[in-house]
């Protein structure tokens, strides 16, 4: 299997497909409705009415989040438990569908109880799909199976067929995904002549196209073939444009896995043709992966290439939801951890009191006979007790460490997080306002500014996480004899963009001869933190430097600019962990934070030393030193 994440999405949105394929007028419905709740006063039932219906109809997971909060407010004050199940039931699809799968679960399982309090299977039972799609979506098969099968029971006692075809379609997917591949089947034969029945043609065509998935991995590549076919042929005047590049992508991998490596290039890129104007991001970077192995396989290293460098730019561009995931699971192990040695902490206290009960409950006993063994009894347990104390003492003090660069390290991501996320406020406004104005110019211009905030944001999450995994020394460190000219193309060609965005010369000097005996991926990590602090604070028309040479039985490394140089006073602290240090470039870019110091922890980790001269005004240059290769 190639694909394995792309199959789990697809039957996550398939819900959310059928939803919104179901009738053209509901976008149209909504936007009446929504005139309705601006323009006339309202009692409270009709407007939960009315509110109820927007949410339910509209297509943008934001309209849904906005209409159903006021729905859930008025229901609340209302204390209408209807409506109160209903708009955490929409509340969590819309959060599911924009990947925040905590509030999406939190919704649900509210909504569910009120459900149940209401004796309603047929809220009930929606609301156990999406809790599903949930746990699908967050590769939690065996959850998601659980309440899959709870909304097949309910819906096979109501006359709603076709929300019972959907929960067997789902029931379906998640058993093929933990290999129950002949029960996968039975769901999928089961859902299909139920929605030949109700005429649900997007139904149909995914039966049969995960149907296909499920004949792929049995071995019988024919009828795998003919069915991804079959369903691409019917998605095609349903304007799915999301289903057929995936299954395209599939056709591809599957001629791929028999050798035929011209008809895999012919399906992959059918399916990348229609990804790309769709933006279909997930399905360009898939099938992008999969154009590169076969370039490469037929020898063709620069079709190769071109693709292995749009699957990354693609991958790199989706990687927000699953970087911020990263970020909370890490603030959890963290918090966690902390509560864990504070429980510790308290359970070394206990045990030094239990001791001393022991001890000095024995020593009175005896108090009256044996007056000399209570004495030594004493200064034994004086010393038991300042041993302990010292223990103690050495926790406490740890404790205080971990917890202040845990308030460091969170400081940090208010400060440096605040600027990029905050970019993103009022976007989709700002592009409605200028897409009904015909503006391009400015939609122009604010597809600059977003992509400068996804790229401020995507790196300073990359110096978060190397920072964390390096805490709990989790990095890999695997050192080798490395160019050292290559590593300072690779960080110019990374950088390039950046640099010609401000009109700066990024040029390299670094002879063929020159090598060192480092780890690849931090040595970069080092290069390109200093390189892009070094453009951010340089001014335009300026010039960043990345130098390498042999120096004795080391390398020397510069990264040299000509920009505004370091205060004196910053100098002191310019590689420690401290709150809102970070500042601006000459443009407003957010200085690394993070940065500074995973480079001088990253150089010490290879055995080097970490150097800087800089001149307000002038520039400042950065140099560190690496192990040179013996005998180069």
């Amino acid at each position: 299997m190639i694909f394995p994440f792309r199959l789990r999405r697809l039957l996550t949105t398939l819900l959310y497909l059928i939803f919104f394929h179901a009738s053209s007028q509901d976008s149209k419905q909504a936007d009446s409705l929504k005139l309705v709740l601006k323009d006339k006063p309202l009692n409270d039932s009709t407007e939960l009415f009315v509110l109820e219906r927007v949410a339910r109809l509209s297509s943008s997971p934001e309209d849904i989040i906005y209409y159903s909060e006021m729905l859930l407010s008025l229901a609340v004050l209302s204390q209408t438990r209807f409506y109160k199940s209903k708009a955490h039931q929409y509340l969590g699809g819309a959060y599911r569908l924009q990947g925040d799968l905590t509030k999406s679960l939190n919704h649900l399982f509210s909504g569910a109880e009120i459900a149940k309090d209401l004796d309603s299977s047929q809220i009930l039972g929606e609301i156990y799909i999406e809790i599903a799609s949930s746990y699908t979506q967050n590769k939690d098969s065996r959850n998601a199976l659980t309440y899959n099968d709870k909304a097949v029971r309910i819906f096979r006692q109501t006359d709603d067929e076709q929300q019972l075809a959907i929960t067997l379609l789902n029931t379906g997917f998640d058993h093929y995904t933990v290999n129950s591949l002949d029960t996968a089947l039975n769901y999928y034969n089961e859902a299909a002549p139920i929605f030949q029945e109700i005429g649900l043609e997007i139904g149909k065509a995914y039966t049969i196209g995960n149907r296909a998935l499920v004949y792929w991995k049995k071995g019988d590549y024919p009828t795998a073939k003919k069915d991804l076919l079959q369903a691409i042929e019917m998605l095609k005047p349903l304007g799915d444009q999301y289903g057929m590049a995936d299954y395209y992508n599939q056709l591809g991998a599957i001629y791929l896995e028999q050798g035929q490596s011209k008809s895999a290039i012919y399906f992959t890129e059918k399916g990348l043709e229609m990804a790309i104007p769709e933006d279909l991001k997930e399905q360009v970077r898939d099938a992008s992966l999969l154009l590169s192995k076969l370039y490469k396989e037929q020898g063709d290293f620069k079709r190769a290439y071109v693709y292995q460098e749009q699957h990354f730019a693609y991958k790199d561009s989706i990687q927000d939801r699953e970087t911020t995931q990263r970020l909370a699971d890490l603030r959890t192990d963290f918090e966690v951890g902390q509560k864990q040695a504070e429980l510790d902490l308290m359970e070394t206290e206990k045990q030094a009191e239990r001791q001393q009960s022991l001890i000095v409950g024995g020593a009175l006993s005896i108090v009256i006979l044996l007056i000399a063994i209570l004495a030594f009894v004493q200064y034994r347990n004086s010393k038991a007790k300042q041993g302990t104390n010292q223990i103690l003492t050495a926790q406490k003090r740890e404790l205080e460490r971990v917890n202040s660069t845990k308030d460091k390290f969170f400081s940090i991501i208010s400060h440096d997080l605040r600027g990029p996320v905050a970019s993103f406020f009022g976007i989709s406004r700002m592009i409605e306002v200028y897409v009904k104005s015909k503006n391009t110019d400015q939609l122009i211009e604010l597809a600059g500014d977003i992509d400068e905030s996804v790229e401020r944001l995507s790196n300073l999450l990359d110096n978060l996480l190397n920072w964390a995994t390096q805490q709990q020394g989790q990095v890999p460190f695997h050192p080798d004899k490395m160019s050292l000219a290559q590593v300072a193309e690779n960080i110019k060609m990374s950088l390039q963009n950046m640099a010609n965005g401000k009109k700066i010369e990024l040029k390299t000097d670094v002879a063929d001869e020159v090598f060192a005996f480092a780890d690849q991926n931090t040595t970069e990590t080092i290069v390109r933190n200093l390189t892009s602090n070094a453009l951010k604070f340089t001014s335009e028309n300026g010039c960043v430097t990345i130098k390498a040479e042999n120096n004795g039985e080391c390398v020397l490394v510069t990264v040299q600019d000509t920009g505004v140089g370091i205060p004196a006073e910053k100098m002191q602290s310019l590689f420690s962990l401290q709150e809102n240090k970070s500042t601006y470039g000459t443009q407003g870019e957010k200085g690394l934070g993070l940065g500074l110091q995973l480079v001088d922890e990253f150089t010490k980790m290879n055995g080097g030393t970490l150097t800087v001269e800089s001149v307000e005004g002038k520039g400042s240059a950065f140099s560190f030193t690496l192990p040179r290769v013996k005998g180069a």
